[in-house]
């Protein structure tokens, strides 16, 4: 062991500096996804406008390495601070390192000039290699920029690093008929979030716990114990194993006959439909849970029209008449710890309300500071069910049409209607129709009542227990983008015209050697062929250095792995895993193309059925097994028994330093679809569109991710999905950024290639 590998440096958050003598201009390509500093969208790679110029320019591939680094750089610039700018000025050579994951051999600003008040010309050369031995190439451009930092304060670059949404988010319609779903480990955490219909049939043994944006429809599985399902629809049940401490929470709750035994601890519907006012000016819409405040109610019982002075928990989502969207989470507090929206319980006041979330909308749109909501009608609140045991049954409408149940508090802003059962505490706003009912505690209705009820007292003028609001469900994914991870891929495989060839980055031997390079793997030379061949096998050891993986519709197929590298790998399309004799600790990233025509465009990845080892994402693996090996990905260790460490935000919001980047929790980052015949994967699965199961169940020990890039249905019809969630260590996080500070540019930043050539 050499010590250059026994000491190889953590990857830390860095930034320019000045510098006693000269001055060096540092980038630190954060290879794990802990991006510092915005280099290139993480590694720029070839699409849209930028991949037209790198097409025009780049006659080898060393010159497409140095247009990278042209584009590298020249995003950097953008996110320099405008104090830095003026000390930089002057002719002195600042090297600019950490471009070597690009192919950069060397790159240096030669000066930097002022051209007029906060304006500056920035001359730069870069040198791409490309290939390597007797094969390597050398290219550099001279390249001269046009700068204009932007004004206002800066912010801090994003952390791409971030706890997923639930162990399982379905951007999409889910329709389960058969199989299992189940989620392990996922304490005080959603196990599920639908952001279309989930629809359970009588065949299935799901049990969830999480929330829906549209209606749910179950006739067979079941909740988690202590779980529960809230959703934006409704809520239809007409068949389920029994369910213990489960809240259900929706627009409207149906249970049918067939649906007794077990118990819930609450059971809610409803909210005011209201007229969201800034003053006297009406702005928006908004459903809002609360009570109507006495003096400002019109029209009879029940009540319906009224100012609502809303509950001071959950959330409102408020949509503007120019169709913006805004929302209040009355969870958030400040830095002092008190609640950033604040309810007057008096007037029904919101204030705090300019810093609520923008949902949708101009980038400049902002809510009034106080706000006031006034109901126009009844959002939802429909009860139905038969004999149940509830802890809270609250809706607008409450029709219970079993015998014996139990309830311990019973609200209802508008109607009751209750064949049987043993109320504890009751309290309604409209009429009660009651056959067979017993009140234990107190009663009050503002209505007329059927008949003599002990402890129940009718005509209570001003009776109303209010409604609990419509629950929002935080369903928003942030797309998948396969160029992002390019530059933390180890082993990235890719084609030209049908040409195949793998690009190594940051992989050393045990002895600290480097082997990066290109390596076609049509005729590769005798040296790169020695390499490959140590590295890989596949077609069950025929094809040694899996020099045949390439397929003629250009997709990708590693057939009866024998060998493989630990690291990342990443396919400029669609790859398909076809049985292995060994282990995989890999981390798989998958591009899609820009012709839909193509078949294999799609960015799919396909797990056959064929027989395999385990699949292991790296930090699943342990640093022993990767860093410890033959051939180690440096990007991703620290030393042979360490993975590298890198710092971010802990659940409390604190700094905290893991060990093992993001990027190496994921088992599969696809821009397409999965495909999965029976794999137990040991990392995180992040999709783009679709999934497809088959076989024996799916299990994943991370998080599961389908419909990143589009919405995406899913329909699971046998074996089911499994997932377990790691807690603690950083294993449950995945590779996609949060945001840091957003900073307050008053206008934006630009940089421009004015002038270049080849040197």
């Amino acid at each position: 062991m050499t010590k250059e590998h026994a000491r190889m440096d953590r990857n830390r958050y860095s930034a320019w500096k000045r510098q006693r003598g000269v001055a060096t201009l540092l980038i630190v390509l954060m290879v794990g996804l802990a991006v510092s500093v915005t280099v290139a969208a993480t590694i720029y790679s070839l699409r849209g406008a930028q991949s037209q110029q790198l097409t025009t320019h780049s006659a080898t591939a060393a010159q497409a390495a140095a247009w990278r680094g042209v584009e590298a750089l020249r995003l950097y610039l953008l996110q320099v601070e405008t104090s830095v700018w003026p000390g930089w000025v002057g002719n002195d050579a600042k090297p600019v390192t950490g471009l070597e994951a690009l192919g950069i051999r060397a790159a240096t600003v030669t000066s930097v000039e002022a051209t007029g008040s906060d304006h500056y010309r920035v001359s730069a050369q870069v040198t791409g290699t490309a290939g390597v031995g007797n094969a390597l190439t050398t290219a550099t451009v001279e390249v001269v920029y046009d700068v204009v930092p932007g004004s206002g304060t800066p912010g801090l670059p994003p952390v791409c690093a971030s706890m997923p949404k639930a162990p399982m988010v379905f951007n999409g319609n889910l329709d389960y008929s058969g199989g299992k779903l189940d989620v392990t480990n996922a304490v005080n955490y959603e196990n599920i979030v639908v952001a279309g219909n989930l629809t359970i049939g009588g065949g299935s043994t799901a049990r969830i716990s999480g929330c829906v944006k549209g209606d749910v429809s179950l006739t067979g599985g079941g909740i988690t114990d202590n779980g529960h399902l809230y959703s934006e629809g409704n809520i239809r049940i007409n068949g389920m194993g029994n369910p213990s401490g489960t809240t259900l929470w929706a627009r409207n709750v149906e249970i049918g006959n067939g649906v007794s035994g077990g118990n819930y601890n609450a059971i809610k519907a409803g909210a005011y439909a209201v007229a969201v006012y800034a003053g006297t000016q009406m702005i928006g819409t908004a459903e809002v849970g609360g009570r109507l405040i006495p003096s400002t109610v019109t029209g009879g019982t029940p009540w319906v029209t009224g100012t609502v002075a809303p509950l001071a928990t959950g959330h409102v989502l408020i949509t503007l008449t120019d169709q913006s969207q805004f929302l209040l989470d009355f969870s958030k507090q400040d830095s002092a710890g008190a609640a950033i929206f604040q309810v007057d319980p008096a007037t029904g006041l919101v204030t705090g309300t300019a810093s609520a979330e923008r949902l949708k909308g101009a980038d400049d749109a902002a809510l009034p500071d106080g706000l006031s909501f006034r109901s126009t009608r009844i959002a939802g609140g429909t009860v139905g069910l038969a004999t149940l045991t509830v802890g809270q049954l609250w809706g607008y409408n409450v029709n219970v049409t079993g015998w014996n149940g139990k309830y311990d508090t019973l609200w209802a802003s508008g109607a009751i209607a209750m064949t049987s059962g043993t109320v504890k505490n009751l309290l309604g706003g409209g009429n009660m129709t009651v056959n067979d009912v017993a009140v234990s505690g107190s009663g009050r209705i503002a209505g007329n009542l059927n008949k003599i009820l002990n402890n129940v007292q009718a005509n209570q003028m001003g009776t109303s227990p209010g409604l609990p609001g419509i629950p929002y469900c935080e369903a928003r994914v942030k797309p998948v983008d396969a160029d992002n991870f390019l530059g933390m891929a180890n082993y990235a495989y890719s084609s030209a015209g049908g040409v195949a060839q793998l690009t190594i980055r940051n992989v050393k031997r045990a002895n600290g050697e480097s082997i990066d390079g290109v390596y076609p793997l049509k005729n590769p030379s005798a040296a790169q062929l020695a390499i490959l061949q140590e590295l890989m096998t596949c077609n069950n050891s025929n094809d040694k250095g899996c020099l045949n993986v390439l397929q003629r519709d250009g997709s990708w197929l590693l057939h009866g792995v024998g060998k493989m590298p630990a690291g990342v790998l990443w396919f400029d399309q669609s790859v398909k895993i076809d049985g292995a004799s060994t282990d995989m600790l890999n981390s798989v990233v998958v591009r899609g193309c820009d012709d839909p025509s193509q078949a294999s465009c799609g960015g799919n990845v396909t797990f056959t059925s064929s027989g395999h080892r385990d699949f292991i994402a790296p930090n699943f693996a342990g640093a022993a097994r990767v860093c410890g090996a033959a051939f180690y990905p440096s990007n991703l260790c620290a030393s042979p028994s360490k993975f590298v460490e890198w710092e971010g935000p802990g659940a409390d919001g604190k700094p905290q330093t893991y060990q093992g980047l993001p990027i190496a929790n994921t088992a599969v980052i696809a821009e397409g679809g999965a495909d999965i015949a029976g794999w137990e994967l040991r990392g995180s699965v992040m999709l783009g569109k679709q999934l497809a199961t088959s076989g024996a169940t799916v299990t994943i020990h991370g998080s599961l991710t389908v419909g990143s890039n589009q919405t995406a249905d899913t329909t699971i019809s046998a074996g089911g999905i499994s997932v377990d969630f790691p807690s603690g260590g950083g294993l449950n996080l995945i590779p996609v950024c949060s945001g840091g500070s957003g900073g307050l540019p008053a206008s934006p930043a630009s940089a421009s290639v004015q002038w270049s050539r080849y040197l």
